[in-house]
């Protein structure tokens, strides 16, 4: 009977032991789950406010679209109500009409034909490409 009695109080400590043991385990993994659930919910976080930023930023980018093709569309009614103006006046006025269908200046058709130089590195560039700037008109009198 004592052997009976230290089997079943072995028998129970093993199953104690194996219990504590997979107690122990299960703990372990629910410790990093919430450690994952932990840096998943930062992420998260983190992505949160990216995208508000982004939201705002595409707002901002959209007021800004709508305020140019306003502000656009104000100019071309401005240029055809110019265009119209001109061409009353050109109707009215001979001699506008006559200055209006001149040809331009020598001087101004050379400026036309000058490169769009914007510093020295460009201007080096384009003479290298054997395109020298045409002269202006000489102020000295001989």
């Amino acid at each position: 009977m004592m052997r009976t009695l230290a089997a079943v109080v072995l028998v129970l400590i093993a199953a104690l032991g194996v219990q504590s043991w997979r107690l122990s385990t299960a703990h372990n993994k629910i410790d990093a789950q919430v450690k994952d659930l932990a840096a998943q919910g930062k992420k998260l976080s983190q992505k949160n406010g990216q995208l508000l930023a982004l939201n705002i930023l595409t707002q901002t980018s959209s007021r800004a679209q709508m305020q140019l093709y306003a502000a656009a569309e104000q100019n071309g009614t401005l240029l055809r109500d110019r265009q119209r103006t001109i061409e009353e006046l050109k109707r009215e006025n001979d001699e506008l009409r006559r200055w209006a269908d001149a040809d331009l200046p020598d001087p101004v058709i050379r400026l036309r034909q000058r490169p769009a130089l914007t510093g020295g590195q460009s201007y080096r560039e384009w003479l290298s490409a054997n395109h020298p700037v045409p002269p202006g008109r000489s102020s000295t009198a001989p």
